[in-house]
């Protein structure tokens, strides 16, 4: 059965945006983009799964020449990576690899979960977090906090309806003072 991890960066006080979707704040210079393009660029990467709104921000940029000068590496990783995205409103979807999930959060990712392929990592996408967290589907985290304290913005766990269980993996401390932390959760 594949494995479904979550890789999010956050705010020492447990935001993964700012107000506006703002994540301006994330360092993703340096040690971080090497870091992010080793991530993305494996042999064989991990298949990638959505929300539809950080679905379009990503289908917008990773693809472009913009992105493919900003971080080449990572660029390559997500444009060849098999891509998942929840919609209830989407109908196609043109970044190659793209399948849309319209049915069930949970009945469909039970379904992706038990077909072939490689692991899974969700990026962003706050509400498909908490959705698949609160009914056991995730299996670790990965979790890039960054030194800034945000006065607003919305908390990864938000709305998450028990609590939730973990074993540290690994830690990593980068020069800039990002921290990486690598969570199994406790099932």
């Amino acid at each position: 059965m594949r494995k479904i991890s979550v890789f999010n960066f956050l705010t020492l006080n447990g935001f993964f945006k700012g107000d506006n979707d703002d994540i301006s704040w994330h360092q993703h210079g340096g040690e971080e983009a090497d870091f992010a393009g080793d991530a993305a660029n494996p042999a064989e990467p991990n298949a990638l799964m959505f929300g539809r709104t950080t679905y379009q921000m990503m289908a917008s940029f990773w693809p472009t020449e913009a992105g493919k000068k900003m971080n080449p590496r990572v660029a390559e990783g997500m444009n060849r990576s098999q891509k998942f995205v929840f919609s209830r409103t989407l109908k196609s979807a043109d970044w190659k690899g793209t399948e849309i999930l319209s049915g069930d959060i949970v009945k469909e990712t039970i379904r992706v979960k038990k077909t072939k392929g490689s692991d899974i990592t969700i990026l962003g996408s706050g509400s498909i977090v908490t959705q698949l967290a609160a009914h056991g589907l995730i299996d670790s985290f990965s979790l890039m906090i960054d030194p800034v304290v945000l006065g607003s913005g919305t908390s990864l766990f938000s709305g998450i309806p028990h609590q939730l269980d973990f074993t540290l993996k690994k830690t990593r401390t980068f020069k800039s003072g990002v921290l990486l932390v690598e969570y199994d959760v406790k099932k």
